[in-house]
C-alpha cells in the first residue's frame, strides 16, 4: 500500500491541469510543508474534488469508518482506511467503497514514497516514485464528508476524509515494494485523460471498471533511492526529503540480476 507521497510544488500549478479551478481565496490556507507527507499522522492535503464545480478543498487522509459509532473508536480505526483497493470498489457491493464509489477525487503529487527490502541492509531502503514527463500528477482516490463529534465542546461538525486508490503493482513496482503484508501493491496511476475522467460528474461504473483496469507500463515510472524519509534524521547536505541519495553503488538496479558470490571452478 501507499502511506507516504510529496507535493514539491507551487499549489497553483492544479490550476494548469485544470481550468477554472476554485481555490481558497488565501493559499495560506493549504498546507505549505508537503515533501513528505505520511498518512501515519492523518494529515490535511489539498484535493481536486466536483461538488457542483472543481474545487481544491483540504481534506483528512484516512476516511473515517462512519459505520462505527463510537466517536473515538472512529478516528482510532482511520489508519486501516488510509488506502482502498480498487478491486473493491465496482467488484464487492458489500464494501464500505462502494457506498463512496461516487465521492471520486484526485490526490496531487510530484512523487510518492515507497520502502524496498535490500539485502545487505537492516532496514529498508525508501524510493521516491514518480511519472515520466509529468511535472505533477493526480491519484484517484474516494472522499467522504460525516458528521463528528469535537471531544472537547460536544459540537458536531463536518468531517471530510480521503482514501487513496490502489492496485495490483506492475513489474518495477514489484521490485521496488517486495515486501511486508500488502507489498505488490501500488497506487493506481494514470493517464492525463483518466484523471481528468475521474472527476466527471456523468462516470459510470463501467467507466471506473476500465480505469481500474489500468496498469501503467513500468516504463512511465521514474524511480531513485533516496536518504531516509521517516524518524528524525538528518538529511545529507541538507538535501530535501525528495533528493536523490548515493548509495555508493551498493543497491541492485531495477533490471539487472540480483547475483550471489561466484561458485568456485570444478574443473
Amino acid at each position: 500500500m501507499c502511506r507516504d507521497i510529496s507535493f514539491h510544488s507551487e499549489i497553483q500549478i492544479v490550476t494548469k491541469d485544470f481550468q477554472g479551478i476554485k481555490l481558497a481565496p488565501n493559499l495560506a490556507h493549504y498546507p505549505n510543508d508537503m515533501i513528505h507527507v505520511t498518512c501515519e499522522v492523518l494529515p490535511t492535503h489539498p484535493i481536486v474534488v466536483n461538488r457542483q464545480m472543481l474545487a481544491l478543498a483540504n481534506m483528512s487522509w484516512g476516511v473515517v469508518p462512519a459505520f462505527i459509532d463510537d466517536p473515538r473508536e472512529r478516528q482510532a480505526q482511520r489508519r486501516n482506511y488510509v488506502n482502498a483497493r480498487s478491486e473493491r470498489v465496482i467488484e464487492d457491493k458489500k464494501s464500505y467503497w462502494y457506498r463512496l464509489r461516487k465521492n471520486r477525487c484526485l490526490i496531487p503529487a510530484t512523487g510518492i514514497y515507497e520502502h524496498r527490502k535490500v539485502k545487505g541492509f537492516k532496514n529498508k531502503i525508501p524510493y521516491h516514485i514518480s511519472i515520466a514527463d509529468r511535472e505533477q500528477f493526480y491519484v484517484p482516490a474516494l472522499y467522504q464528508v460525516s458528521q463528528e463529534v469535537d471531544q472537547a465542546t460536544g459540537e458536531i461538525y463536518n468531517f471530510a476524509s480521503f482514501s487513496m486508490l490502489t492496485r495490483g503493482a506492475n513489474e518495477k513496482m514489484m521490485w521496488i515494494h517486495n515486501d511486508g503484508d500488502n507489498k505488490h501493491r501500488m497506487p493506481l496511476f494514470l493517464t492525463k485523460e483518466m484523471e481528468q475522467a475521474w472527476v466527471l460528474d456523468d462516470l459510470g461504473d463501467d467507466d471506473m471498471d476500465e480505469i481500474f483496469h489500468y496498469s501503467i507500463p513500468s516504463d512511465d515510472i521514474v524511480h531513485y533511492p533516496v536518504f531516509s524519509i521517516r524518524g528524525g534524521k538528518e538529511q545529507p547536505e541538507g538535501k530535501e526529503k525528495d533528493a536523490l541519495y548515493d548509495w555508493g553503488g551498493k543497491l541492485p538496479i531495477y533490471g539487472q540480476e540480483e547475483t550471489g558470490p561466484a561458485q568456485p571452478s570444478l574443473f
